[in-house]
């Protein structure tokens, strides 16, 4: 039986925000009320050859991996490992490859076992930012994923805040500089080349 355990280091590389940290999306804050640290089995069935959505409409089980803001839900989903050693997988953001934007990388049990996991590092508040995949035959993911209870926040938050943006990544926001910076970045889905 695998065991996901990613190690002290791992747990440590990306943030676990708390409750009273203040998430800022587009214009408007929320703050976190409640967090919760969870793990999850995915296990996609046969070869997929065309990237593979892992959100609700395609199953009710990938609906953890997605935030929903209308249901005061973000979701940072940190790592995934795989089991099956023969198995390649690549990830994707959407449609975007999630490991370089220039080549189609694929991962295994040997580059993301469940002693080594593999960083996913992306921030998901709404059911169109989820991660889809491709993959050479049966395969079981494990992920690891903070969720986090938000509710609206009025007024300009105490600084440091999180700001999410919608490829996905995250800043965090502790000066006027960064503050402005921020505000100039406007990202959208990211094309492909």
């Amino acid at each position: 039986m695998s065991v996901f355990t990613p190690t002290q280091r791992y747990e440590n590389a990306l943030p676990r925000l708390r409750p009273g940290n203040i998430i800022k999306i587009q214009d408007n804050y929320y703050m976190i009320i409640t967090v919760r640290d969870n793990r999850k089995l995915i296990a996609v069935t046969g070869a997929q050859a065309t990237k593979y959505p892992l959100y609700q409409t395609t199953a009710a089980a990938y609906e953890s991996l997605t935030g929903n803001l209308q249901k005061n839900r973000i979701v940072h989903l940190q790592y995934v490992a795989v089991d099956q050693g023969s198995v390649t997988s690549e990830l994707f953001w959407g449609t975007e490859p999630l490991q370089s934007k220039d080549v189609d990388d694929t991962f295994t049990s040997i580059t993301a076992n469940v002693s080594n996991p593999l960083a996913v590092d992306r921030w998901s508040y709404d059911t169109s930012m989820y991660l889809s995949l491709e993959q050479t035959n049966t395969q079981n993911y494990y992920f690891q994923i903070y969720e986090y209870e938000v509710v609206a926040y009025t007024g300009e938050p105490p600084r440091p805040y999180w700001q999410l943006m919608a490829n996905g990544q995250s800043i965090l926001v502790e000066t006027d500089a960064q503050a402005a910076a921020a505000a100039t970045v406007k990202l959208g889905a990211p094309k492909r080349r």
